[in-house]
This record gives C-alpha cells, structure tokens and sequence, in this order.
C-alpha cells in the first residue's frame, strides 16, 4: 500500500511518460537528421534528492529525504528518427527510517540499480526521453529489544519509470536532468518485537542531475 503522495506522483509521472512522444512527435520528424549525434556507447555519473517512503504492517507509514548518487553505462540506436536506447545504473542512498515503540527499529537504504529501456526525441541539441524498466534495492534491518539487538538486510524488487532531458555541452560530454519513481513489490519480514512478519513496502521518488560521457 502506497501513501497518497506516491501515487500523486506514480500518476503524474504515467501521464508525462504516456504523453511525452505525442506531443513531440512533429518535431521528431524535423529534427531526425540529429539522431546520429545521439547513437552508441555511453557512461557517467548521477546525483540528486530521494524522497523516500516506507509503509509496514506493524506501524505507521514513514517518509524522508536523503541524498543519491552512482554511475551509469548505456547505449542508444537511432531508429525511425527516435533514439531507442538501454541504460543500467548503480546508486547509493543514505534515507534512514525509524520506528520506536516496545522495541527500536531502523531501515536503512543502501546499494540500488536499475535496467531500463529508453525511448527519446532529438531536438537540436538535446533529448526528451521516458524510461522505463527493473529496480532493485537493498535495505538493512536494525531491530533492538529487550531480547537483544537483530541485524538483517532484504532486497526488494519493482519497477521504475519517469522522464528526463538531456543536451549537448561539448562534442562528446552532455548533462542530464530527469525524474524517476521507484515502485517496489511489499514483502512479508521477520522484525525483533513484531508478532510473526511484517508487511514491508518501500518506494522512491528520486530527482537527480547527470553528467554523460559519449564514445560515438
């Protein structure tokens, strides 16, 4: 179960990621003499602001803000005037939730990545794309009680999508901005102080900034 605000989000995102290459279109056709500019082997790195949210079984719904960072490898093909692309990333966050009570718990966000596809429009210099693809990310568990201090760490998977914007500074160097929201399957935990398992259900909504180094 997500909060209000996630699926305000999820929402707002699945209609820019649906509308995007409607209203575009026309002007791919234009400027699809671009598209070579666009095509082959890329790496770089990322960083932003992650707005993470945590709904459990046992508690009330958690929501903070922390910062990311990583790295990510790429490449684009030109087709039909479109730049259809694959991209893969590897980022690390530093949210942290906690919930007091009977006993003192802690999530704490670590290690993510993400495999996803690409869809974009050249204009000029620069590309208007959508993503979308695979997530994972791995949270570690702090749990004390009167019993003693449990230590765990679990991997959730799910989807991510969003959109971005990216342009030409230099003939192989381009900077990125784009949004991404990260949406996880729940998964039942085993938690100090908790009754049999908890229900466990994490998502993000991550606005980060890019640096890309193009080998074409």
């Amino acid at each position: 179960m997500l909060y209000g605000r996630s699926r305000c989000t999820s929402a707002a995102l699945a209609l820019a990621l649906a509308s995007a290459p409607l209203i575009l279109s026309e002007t791919a056709r234009a400027d699809g003499a671009l598209a070579p500019i666009w095509t082959g082997v890329y790496v770089g790195a990322q960083g932003g602001i992650d707005w993470a949210d945590l709904d459990t079984s046992f508690n009330s719904g958690f929501s903070t803000r922390g910062v990311t960072g990583g790295g990510h490898v790429g490449f684009n093909w030109s087709v039909g005037g479109l730049i259809v692309g694959v991209e893969a990333d590897a980022n690390v966050a530093n949210a942290q939730f906690s919930a007091t009570g009977g006993d003192n718990t802690t999530f704490d966000t670590g290690w993510s990545g993400t495999v996803r596809g690409r869809v974009g429009i050249p204009v000029g210099p620069a590309l208007y794309y959508a993503t979308l693809g695979y997530a994972w990310s791995d949270v570690s568990i702090t749990s004390k009680s009167s019993g003693g201090t449990v230590n765990d760490s679990h991997r959730f998977d799910g989807i991510v999508y969003g959109v971005g914007a990216e342009a030409y500074v230099l003939p192989n160097l381009s900077v990125r901005l784009e949004a991404l929201h990260f949406d996880y399957d729940s998964d039942q935990i085993s938690i100090a102080g908790v009754a049999g398992t908890a229900e466990i259900d994490p998502s993000d909504t991550v606005v980060r900034a890019g640096l890309t180094f193009h080998l074409n």
